[in-house]
């Protein structure tokens, strides 16, 4: 199986869901607000676009990009149907910050999860 072409379509299935859930919750009769809401919804979408980034680049590796995606894609999704559905929490007035709060974290673990994985490449490179 290829592994860039897996991780190129789970990380589009990935972006899809947080911005497809946060626009179902806003409220778009207010037409003034639309270029906010779709930046947010770019917010949501620029963890995805950082592993397509890294897949793309030599520099990183391809199953460090996949394992990247796999855990912030399942945590972003988990998070992002929480906080719409409410499977375990209550309804509560800051859902569309922590939505946003929700990003920062895929990148994090985007960073964190490549870095690591260079790291490893880079030292077992330098011992050869």
């Amino acid at each position: 199986m290829k592994i860039k072409p897996l991780t190129y379509g789970l990380a589009t299935v990935f972006a899809l869901i947080g911005p497809a859930l946060f626009l179902r919750n806003i409220n778009l009769a207010e037409w003034e607000m639309l270029p906010v809401e779709l930046g947010f919804a770019l917010w949501l979408v620029s963890p995805c676009v950082l592993v397509a980034l890294a897949v793309h680049s030599d520099r990183f590796s391809a199953i460090g990009s996949l394992i990247a995606t796999i855990l912030a894609g399942l945590f972003g999704a988990w998070f992002y149907t929480e906080l719409t559905f409410h499977f375990y929490t209550k309804s509560d007035a800051q859902d569309a910050i922590a939505m946003l709060f929700v990003a920062a974290y895929q990148h994090a673990i985007v960073i964190l999860t490549l870095g690591l994985f260079f790291l490893v490449g880079w030292l077992q490179a330098r011992r050869k």
